[in-house]
């Protein structure tokens, strides 16, 4: 299962000159069978989202334990943030119950919306929604103790995002955001910019569970549970790309996140992703022209702490 912008080759809608390197599209799920070398075979679209988006907003999907998928979709190319004239789609689309555009979907292994999904039976929802109110979620994890899903998602400048996503709920995009428009000249929402995070923030809308400020730019994550790296155990493992590091996150005993710890800084290169591997060691991918999927071993004595 893989997901992809795909292109619409009768489209001449033209691009926002702030983001005009970003292919426009729709994103899609779709299936195949490999080969065991480099082939895929069988392959076929199983859903398309109605979501016009540009290639910076391409879908993410992860497997729960019951076989369902979660996908999510980004946001079009935006105006608000750029100043430019946005002839895709706007912030707005992220609340719109009928739209795909800055939703998680959970689908079944063939593309159709499951029977238990929170808004079947509502004719004003897209009958894939799960959740609602996100900007461009580029990591997604299901917690390996609790089975929550995770989502982490990148906020315009600053803002960017660590969620606990619930079926049903809005986490605010744009009415609640953390940054500024790229044109520095206004918040975005009713969020606020800065290290401090204002209670409440809107009626009936959720909080981050944490966000950065400045932004990280994150990408993929991983929630440590091996025994290779004792003192890690239970740390949240997050890509950045921004800020060309991984970087660990530490929480207390009531789950609330207390440190932020910077690694691999000398690389300087952009941490596209991180999993842990079945070894107990940690696996990142970097996105650069030379880019490389990284090993992490513990240094004997170290204790890596």
């Amino acid at each position: 299962y893989f997901t992809y912008l795909k292109p619409d080759p009768s489209d001449d809608v033209p691009q926002d000159a702030a983001v005009s390197q970003a292919p426009a599209g729709t994103s899609a799920l779709a299936r195949a069978r490999f080969d065991g070398a480099n082939t895929l075979t069988d392959v076929e679209d199983i859903f398309v989202s109605d979501a016009r988006v540009s290639g910076f907003s391409v879908a993410r999907l992860i497997f729960a334990p019951d076989g369902r998928i979660f996908m999510s979709i980004g946001m079009p190319l935006r105006d608000q943030e750029h100043g430019g004239s946005n002839r895709i789609g706007t912030a707005e689309q992220s609340q719109e119950p009928g739209s795909h555009a800055g939703k998680i979907l959970r689908l079944n292994d063939d593309g159709t919306a499951p029977e238990d999904n929170p808004f079947v039976g509502d004719p004003a929802y897209r009958p894939e929604i799960y959740a609602l109110g996100f900007r461009d979620p580029l990591g997604l994890i299901i917690h390996p103790e609790t089975g929550e899903l995770w989502e982490v998602e990148h906020g315009p400048q600053g803002g960017d995002e660590l969620n606990i996503v619930r079926p049903g709920r809005n986490y605010g995009w744009p009415v609640v955001s953390y940054g500024r428009a790229y044109t520095g000249e206004a918040t975005i929402g009713t969020g606020g910019s800065g290290p401090e995070l204002p209670e409440p923030c809107a009626p009936g809308m959720e909080q981050p569970l944490l966000y950065w400020y400045p932004v990280i730019s994150p990408g993929g994550m991983a929630l440590y549970t091996g025994d290779r790296f004792p003192a890690w155990k239970g740390s949240l493992f997050v890509g950045g790309m921004a800020t060309t590091q991984l970087q660990r996150i530490v929480f207390n005993r009531r789950g609330l996140p207390v440190r932020h710890i910077p690694l691999l800084t000398e690389l300087n290169q952009r941490i596209r992703d991180v999993k842990q591997g079945p070894d107990g060691l940690l696996y990142v991918t970097t996105d650069h022209e030379a880019g490389a999927v990284l090993r992490i071993e513990p240094v004997e004595g170290d204790g890596a702490n």
